[in-house]
């Protein structure tokens, strides 16, 4: 009781430095107030420094960043117990010397070491009493009321609620995290990629030894030379795809403490570290997330719905806006649709889908199970990282070269599961049937005067891609209702067919999808 009490303290005193950040008037009183939250995170540790993370990851180079770099460590005095009472044992039969800490975390801190041989380690050493803040800390959340967004939009609060608890106990043990940093380090083989060895015979649930990683932190390297920095972005992407898509196991915290960056003439070398929260997808799972990028890029005779369902989303939700579903996938795996190299900026992923969606966008995200927050995190993370080392890739052959034609024919070949769900009287759409072309042809007296054909997306702008003139004619004359057929576009989705065919004075407008 003593340890939830304490822990609703802090959180309340975090809640109203929230509130001062929030209701700032200018950029120096919100800078003042982020750095009085950022403290507070800080040093309460646990969820509360875990969300402050999730910030710096969000929103990029803010106060937040301290909360990857700079948490202040506890004396090693105060750690040696810990260490002491996992061996059991002194940590001198083993450990020729443990030097103060390098670098602290939310739920523990890093000491480099010598094994009695000399060979360097590092020693990740839990924070005392740090498993009964983040149980008293989890109860809190449990007392989280199912309001606004969440509950209009039927968002399953308990899977969130349960996701946070799962996380963090993953993350708390230490002895799992060890499992898993010995399994990427085995499994995800990419060139330039290293994974610190575990000694497991050191480690427990609480304190995890590795062989010592050196190199420089994110913020350092986006100096270095642009093949240098495009050979790290490389390593970055093949990562995570080879992650994603063939092991199925996900490094889920992509912020500057977790990697180390190393280069010697023309070779560079990424060092991944901490392993505590990853997210898992089982094989189906991962070849049907595949098996949708492959058919929105090939345009096959492939339901984007099964695919989600079979990704883990709720049918009866996306059957809301089943119509709209080959178009957000178009939005959603941009970068794997081009050929070449993708240019990041002109993605504008939120942009595209709050011009398709509006609010109806809150049916996919309600839709989508709790665990995918974390991989939307690593991507999130990952392109955030290319933004900042400003290297552009081609996204397709990346992920060609990391999951090869096996992978990518057994995703082809996946049977899903049938869905039955309600929908609505017309027939799901899917990416065989979605029109490719818009086409405009306007005649005058039966000659042609303008043919010209685009991408089919087109038909979702046509309110601006249409001259003022035209415009205004068709609507002064009631002739057609634009903003009707946008809408009509975006809800049943881009079938082939006719948009609409009007003669205006001695011209013949027809603008159709094919």
């Amino acid at each position: 009781m003593f340890n939830f009490l304490k822990r609703l303290s802090t959180l309340f005193r975090i809640g109203f430095a929230a509130k001062k950040v929030r209701a700032s008037q200018s950029e120096v009183e919100k800078l003042l107030a982020q750095r009085a939250l950022v403290a507070l995170l800080a040093d309460a540790r646990g969820i509360s420094a875990k969300v402050g993370q999730l910030f710096a990851t969000v929103e990029g180079n803010s106060e937040f960043q301290n909360l990857t770099d700079n948490i202040p460590a506890l004396p090693l005095r105060k750690m040696l117990p810990v260490l002491e009472k996992s061996l059991g044992y002194s940590p001198k039969k083993v450990f020729k010397n443990i030097q103060p800490a390098i670098a602290a975390a939310s739920l523990g801190q890093v000491h480099l070491a010598q094994l009695k041989d000399g060979t360097s380690i590092a020693i990740k050493i839990r924070y005392p009493d740090i498993a009964n803040a983040v149980t008293a800390e989890l109860q809190l959340a449990g007392l989280i009321p199912n309001v606004g967004k969440a509950q209009e939009w039927g968002f399953d609060l308990n899977a969130y609620k349960k996701t946070l608890f799962d996380t963090l106990q993953r993350e708390l043990d230490y002895r799992g995290e060890a499992l898993r940093q010995t399994f990427f380090r085995e499994n995800v083989r990419v060139e330039g990629l290293e994974i610190p060895r575990v000694y497991d015979e050191f480690s427990s649930d609480c304190v995890l030894v590795q062989s010592l990683a050196t190199g420089v932190t994110f913020p350092e390297i986006i100096h270095w030379a642009e093949h240098e920095r495009r050979q790290i972005a490389e390593i970055l992407l093949k990562t995570l795809f080879t992650s994603v898509f063939v092991t199925g196991e996900i490094h889920a915290d992509p912020h500057n403490g977790n990697t180390f960056y190393n280069h010697a003439e023309n070779e560079s070398m990424v060092t991944l570290l901490d392993f505590g929260c990853t997210v898992s997808l089982n094989e189906t799972r991962r070849l049907a997330l595949l098996k949708l990028i492959l058919a929105c890029r090939e345009k096959s005779a492939v339901n984007p719905l099964d695919c989600f369902v079979a990704l883990g989303f709720d049918a009866e939700k996306l059957a809301h806006i089943q119509g709209a579903l080959p178009m957000l996938c178009q939005f959603l795996f941009r970068p794997f649709l081009a050929n070449h190299v993708f240019n990041l900026p002109d993605w504008q992923l939120e942009k595209n889908i709050v011009d398709l969606l509006a609010e109806k966008r809150w049916w996919f995200r309600s839709a989508g199970c709790a665990d995918l927050l974390l991989l939307m995190r690593a991507f999130q993370g990952l392109t955030q990282q290319l933004q900042q080392l400003r290297i552009n890739l081609n996204w397709w052959l990346l992920l060609v070269k990391s999951v090869g034609e096996k992978t990518l024919q057994q995703a082809r070949e996946l049977n899903l599961p049938a869905i039955n769900v309600k929908t609505e009287h017309f027939k799901m759409l899917d990416f065989a049937s979605q029109a490719k072309q818009l086409h405009v042809k306007i005649t005058q007296n039966n000659a042609p005067l303008v043919s010209v054909s685009m991408p089919a997306e087109a038909a979702l702008s046509l309110d601006t891609l249409m001259p003022d003139d035209v415009r205004l004619e068709l609507s002064k004359n009631n002739v057609i209702d634009l903003a009707a057929i946008i809408e009509n576009l975006k809800h049943h989705g881009l079938k082939p067919t006719c948009l609409f065919e009007c003669n205006l004075g001695e011209k013949h407008y027809r603008v159709w999808l094919a």
